[in-house]
C-alpha cells in the first residue's frame, strides 16, 4: 500500500529544484524504481517531484566526434533504438538491450538508473569504463563530477538536497572496442547475479574493466593500463585481469547468489570481455 504523498510535475528545471527543497521529497524520473519502493514501504514520501514535464531534460544527443549526452528524460527505448549510438558506444546498446522489459524501457531512464545507485545497476559498468561525467544543477548552481564519484554507496548517491541530474555526458572514442555481459538468473527482466564492461583503447593503451552486482558500488579495476602494455598473450591477459577482479570485489550472499558463486561468475565474465574487446 502506497502512503498518500502530494504531487508536483514542473515544466522548468528551476521549479523542480524549488520542490526538491521540501523537506521528505523526492524526484520521479522514470518512476520504474521509486513508485516500486513507494509501494513497498521501502520510501515514504511527502512529495513526489515528476520531472517528466521538464523539456530542457530531454537532451540526446550523438556525435561520433564530441560524444553523446542524455538528459535525465531520456527513455531508454530512445537510447536503444539510435543507431548511431550503436556504432560509437556500443556498450551503451548492449546494456540497456538487457535493461527491463520494452514497456519499463518505455519508462525508465539511464539517469533514474544510476541516480537509484543499486550495486547491480545495469548502467553502472558500463558509464564508469566510459569515463562519463554526471551534470548536476541545485540551489548552489551547477556542478559536474565523474560517475565513479556519483555512486557513493548501495543506493546512495552524491546528489544534494534540491539537487537533480540534469545530464550525462560522454566522451566519443574513435578506435576503442567495449562491451557488456550479464550473468542473470533467468531470461527477461532480472537484476544482474554480476555484470561487467570492458573498454580497450590500443591507441592510448586503456584497458578499463568494471565490475558490478559484486561490491557496493560498480569496481573500476586498477592497474588495467600497465597489464594492456604489458602482457601481449590475450589468454594470459584475460587470466591475469580475472585474478585481480576476484582479489577486488566483496561479493555477498543474497536471494540472487551466494558471493562464492558471484566470485566464480566475476572470473569467467571477466575473461570473457577481456578476451572479446582485446582480440
Amino acid at each position: 500500500m502506497i502512503m498518500p504523498f502530494a504531487y508536483v510535475k514542473p515544466d522548468t528545471v528551476d521549479a523542480a529544484i524549488e520542490a526538491l527543497q521540501e523537506d521528505n521529497a523526492h524526484a520521479l524520473a522514470g518512476g520504474t524504481a521509486l513508485l516500486v519502493d513507494l509501494r513497498n514501504g521501502v520510501v515514504n514520501s511527502d512529495l513526489v517531484v515528476d520531472l517528466k514535464g521538464i523539456e530542457e531534460l530531454d537532451t540526446f544527443k550523438v556525435d561520433a566526434e564530441k560524444g553523446v549526452s542524455i538528459g535525465a528524460r531520456t527513455d531508454l527505448n530512445a537510447i536503444l533504438e539510435d543507431k548511431t549510438l550503436k556504432t560509437t558506444h556500443p556498450v551503451i546498446h548492449e546494456a540497456v538491450s538487457v535493461l527491463g522489459t520494452y514497456q519499463l524501457r518505455n519508462r525508465a531512464t539511464l539517469v533514474g538508473n544510476i541516480c537509484k545507485a543499486s550495486p547491480a545497476a545495469d548502467m553502472g559498468p558500463p558509464l564508469f569504463v566510459l569515463g562519463a561525467e554526471i551534470v548536476i544543477k541545485g540551489p548552489e548552481g551547477e556542478r559536474t563530477m565523474p560517475v565513479t564519484e556519483f555512486m557513493t554507496g548501495v543506493q546512495e548517491n552524491a546528489l544534494e538536497k534540491g539537487e537533480i541530474v540534469v545530464r550525462v555526458d560522454i566522451p566519443a572514442y574513435q578506435k576503442a572496442k567495449m562491451g557488456y555481459m550479464k550473468k542473470q538468473r533467468i531470461k527477461g527482466h532480472d537484476l544482474a547475479v554480476v555484470n561487467v564492461a570492458g573498454l580497450a583503447d590500443p591507441g592510448s593503451g586503456t584497458l578499463r574493466i568494471c565490475v558490478g552486482a559484486c561490491a557496493e558500488t560498480p569496481l573500476l579495476l586498477e592497474g588495467m593500463d600497465q597489464l594492456y602494455k604489458e602482457v601481449n598473450d590475450i589468454d594470459k591477459l584475460a587470466e591475469e585481469v580475472s585474478e585481480l577482479a576476484v582479489s577486488s570485489i566483496s561479493p555477498i550472499d543474497d536471494v540472487r547468489a551466494t558471493a562464492e558463486y558471484r566470485s566464480d561468475m566475476a572470473r569467467v565474465y571477466v575473461k570473457r570481455i577481456v578476451k572479446r574487446i582485446c582480440s
